[in-house]
Parts: C-alpha cells; structure tokens; sequence
C-alpha cells in the first residue's frame, strides 16, 4: 500500500518535470528521492524463467539467458522488503524494470551512480538529477505549488539550503 501511494502521489511530479535517466551498456537507471528504477533492455523472446534478479540490502545482480549483465555493490542501501522486479514491453521494446527503495529518503541522498565501482551518472545528468532532487523537494514541502518547471539555479547540489527557522 505504501508503495502504491508513493507511486500516485509522486507520478504527478515526475510526469510533469521529467525523468532524468542515466545511460548503461544495458539499459539505463534513474533516481527519485524515494527511490531508484533501473531497466535493463532484454530480447522479445525473454520469460521470466530466462531472468534471475538478485535484490539485496546493499548489492544487485541481473542475469539473462545466462550473462550477467551486472553484479556488484549499490551506491546506497535499500529496502530489499519493498524493491521488487518486473518483465515488461512497451512501445514494441521488452526489458526488466527493477524497482529499488532507498533507505535514506532525503534530498541530500542523490546517488552518484547506481554501484559503488561503476554505471557513474555524467556530470551534466547527475547534475540535472540534484536540481530535480530540489524541486521533488520543494515540491513536497509546498504542495499547493507546483515546482516541475522551475528554473533552479544557485546551491542546489546535496539537496539545496537548509533553512533553520527559529
């Protein structure tokens, strides 16, 4: 049920500001405060038999007919308990959505890249991605506002400033 909520709550946002994917050799990943999705491109004729994911606290594994596609560390923990996969096809394309659940929900939580030693996000996505953290941020704190078209600029990397009202 929470991840349902998380989802409705949250597609107004991404839909109206956009996804910022990463690029990978097989697929691509992107990230929300919430949560990372990665999908990884599979051929037409792949089952679910065919798949083997590996979800783990703080790793990831993806296998296909066989190759590996990835194995190796997350960037960050995740809650293996609500992260889940799936074989989907869209627009004539069949890939795997895996769908992981931070375990630190914060705006200053932006993964670098989705492992520790590889898949980095380039300097201009993973700098679109920290501006889209403060507006998902800003967003969430003002919710009678919409933030999706803002122009950030200014501190807006590790989640923005921090305002200390007393």
């Amino acid at each position: 049920k929470q991840w349902y909520q998380r989802r409705v709550r949250g597609m107004d946002f991404e839909d109206k500001a956009g996804i910022v994917k990463s690029t990978t050799e097989w697929g691509y990943w992107y990230q929300s405060i919430d949560d990372v999705t990665v999908e990884i491109f599979v051929p037409k004729n792949t089952k679910g038999k065919n798949v083997s994911v590996k979800i783990l606290p703080s790793s990831l594994s993806c296998t296909v007919f066989s190759e590996t596609k990835f194995s190796d560390k997350l960037f960050g923990s995740i809650v293996t308990d609500e992260s889940t996969w799936t074989l989907e096809e869209e627009d004539g394309l069949r890939f795997i959505r895996i769908f992981l659940v931070k375990c630190i929900k914060t705006p200053q939580n932006c993964w670098k890249s989705l492992f520790q030693s590889s898949c980095n996000a380039d300097p201009l996505t993973l700098d679109t991605m920290q501006k889209r953290f403060l507006q998902e941020r800003y967003q969430r704190e003002n919710p009678g506002f919409d933030f999706s078209g803002a122009d950030v600029s200014g501190q807006y990397q590790d989640g923005g400033p921090q305002f200390n009202f007393q």
